[in-house]
């Protein structure tokens, strides 16, 4: 009989099948039948709330953490503008450029991602929203830099990446950073 119950369950589990969309499944109750020869009931319960866990706030750096941090979160896409700077410079093929430019959007958009889930100091951590939306506002430009079909183009949608104004420099100052030297990220 236990067996009977337990291939029930299963494919009244199989009959209803996964469905991630609407929370969890309902949990099939087998429930034995009365006749001795009649085969067993399933009936469903209704889908038990789940709590789900909080988090707590995270802890603001203090300014001291904050530089370590904001060097090596901007670091990836400093240097990879830099790259861009130095191959533009040098006269590389458009291929190589937009090559280079998929590279400054793929660090631009890691790096607004690091800068807004991070607590900054209350010191900056406005100019580091800013920074976040200054990325955000430049990284369509290199995107539509990386699909470039000539240097033409390209010059055109990299004036629109880098017109706009960045707190970078505010940033730096505000946490007692060297100002931004290019040998840095070479």
């Amino acid at each position: 009989m236990r067996a009977v119950l337990v291939v029930a369950g299963v494919l009244a589990f199989l009959a209803t099948g996964c469905d991630a969309d609407d929370g969890p499944d309902p949990v099939p109750v087998v429930a034995p039948s009365t006749a001795a020869s009649a085969q067993p009931r399933t009936t469903t319960a209704a889908p038990r709330p789940t709590a789900t866990p909080t988090k707590p706030a995270p802890v603001r750096l203090t300014v001291t953490q904050a530089r370590v941090r904001y060097l090596a979160v901007t670091r990836p896409y400093n240097v990879a503008l830099e790259r861009f700077e130095k191959a533009a410079n040098s006269g590389a093929s458009v291929k190589t450029l937009k090559s280079r430019a998929r590279a400054v959007a793929a660090a631009n958009l890691a790096e607004s991602r690091q800068l807004s889930a991070i607590a900054w100091p209350a010191v900056v951590d406005r100019k580091m929203k800013a920074l976040a939306r200054a990325n955000a506002a430049a990284r369509p430009h290199w995107l539509k830099i990386a699909a470039s079909g000539s240097l033409n183009e390209m010059a055109t949608h990299l004036r629109r990446a880098t017109g706009g104004t960045s707190p970078a420099a505010e940033i730096r100052r505000q946490l007692g950073l060297p100002k931004y030297n290019e040998d840095d990220y070479s």
